[in-house]
């Protein structure tokens, strides 16, 4: 039954601008025990694994048959045997008032696939058909280490998935990588980056290719080479700003397919091709003749520890919204309060305009329904996931010189 509070107001897509968002009045809360978040649907197959061994079906065995003495005995006790009592009539179950299918956390997908999310979609699909492998640490969620305190394994890094022609499509990761090629690529930070690299190695008179000397590996070539970075929907003022924005401005945006399946992640920049030979007075210089941009993402559910932003102390669970089979909504104050409690009160399942049928009951989601679906079913991966490399090309070599 309702909870007996005042309807909320929500956010809605629109139909014909799945981009925009408008608000909507009458959003009832409904009573958490009846209407739940399931995680009872059987986890996907593990990807990356060996079909399971065939197995052929033992042969039946042949019943032996009875002789005709055996046949008549069993025939004559069945004829002397008592007729047994007529069993009660059973009650007759209540009909329940309202009743709709069970939403299941693996249902989100296939909605986001609906609302022209299909990036998101395939993404999540690989989460849940991973290996269990989980940041359990702030460091872990930023650096990809797992709950063991290993880098996440090669299964769990994504080097093909996403495209940076398709991330840069949206206004928001454009501003930002505009910004990082035009003034972060030359400021001091990078600058002192570069040094910091180079000082680990041996200066050279042969122009060399950091790509080649990290083997083509993606996740070598970013450790060993990055030196400069920007981040997108980084951290909670961001998505913060982002729900401002939507609900000040009238048919604001909230949430686009490059969040639901990034969420916060980096543009980075990392060394192309170089020189890198000593100088007299014990000096070393670094030439950069190019460099490569790409995006680099750890996919995963962690919660960061407690922080004090913008009034709140943050210290619940990420917010995801209210989903059902046909997409989501955007509850304000579950949105809120998920960051700013661990307790699941304001997590309230709700019935747009009180309507109780499975296209109008929306149910919250957060980081902690999908670390429990972990726990539960020994299952679900969290990713490193890399873009391709788009090449800059410099006028002019980028130079640092710096004691050896």
């Amino acid at each position: 039954m309702e909870n007996g509070n005042e309807p909320l107001p929500y956010y809605m897509q629109g139909l014909l601008l799945p981009w925009s968002w408008k608000k909507k009045e009458s959003c009832i809360p409904l009573d958490v025990e009846e209407f739940a978040l399931s995680s009872e649907k059987s986890a996907p197959p593990l990807r990356d694994q060996p079909p399971p061994p065939f197995r052929p079906k033992p042969a039946a065995t042949k019943r032996e048959g009875k002789n005709l003495i055996e046949s008549f005995i069993d025939f004559r006790e069945w004829l002397n045997a008592p007729s047994p009592p007529k069993p009660e009539p059973a009650p007759r179950p209540e009909t329940p008032r309202r009743k709709v299918k069970p939403f299941d956390l693996q249902d989100i997908p296939p909605a986001m696939e609906r609302i022209g999310w299909p990036m998101s979609a395939k993404v999540m699909r690989k989460w849940f058909s991973g290996e269990l492998n989980y940041a359990a640490t702030d460091d872990g969620a930023r650096r990809g280490i797992n709950q063991d305190g290993n880098p996440f394994p090669d299964a769990m890094i994504d080097t093909t998935m996403f495209k940076l022609d398709w991330i840069l499509k949206y206004p928001r990761a454009k501003e930002k990588y505009d910004e990082l090629v035009s003034v972060g690529l030359y400021s001091q930070a990078a600058k002192d980056a570069i040094i910091r690299i180079f000082k680990r190695s041996k200066p050279s008179p042969h122009y060399r290719d950091a790509w080649r000397l990290s083997g083509g590996d993606m996740h070598r070539y970013h450790r060993g080479f990055q030196f400069q970075l920007t981040r997108v929907d980084s951290d909670f003022p961001d998505k913060f700003s982002m729900f401002v924005r939507g609900t000040a401005i009238k048919n604001g945006l909230f949430m686009d397919d490059l969040y639901g399946s990034l969420g916060a992640f980096t543009l980075n920049i990392a060394v192309g091709e170089h020189y890198f030979y000593p100088r007299n007075g014990g000096r070393g210089r670094v030439e950069i003749h190019n460099a490569t941009v790409y995006m680099r993402d750890v996919f995963t559910f962690h919660d960061r520890d407690s922080t004090y932003l913008h009034g709140l102390i943050r210290s619940g669970s990420q917010y995801l919204g209210h989903w059902n089979k046909t997409g989501f909504i955007i509850v304000p104050g579950a949105a809120l309060a998920g960051e700013a409690t661990a307790w699941d009160w304001p997590m309230f399942p709700v019935a747009r305009d009180g309507m109780i049928t499975e296209r109008n009951v929306y149910y919250p989601v957060r980081n902690k329904d999908y670390r429990d679906w972990q726990l539960k079913h020994k299952q679900g991966g969290d990713l490193v996931l890399y873009s391709d490399r788009k090449w800059l090309g410099f006028g002019a070599p980028l130079v640092v010189e710096f004691d050896l």
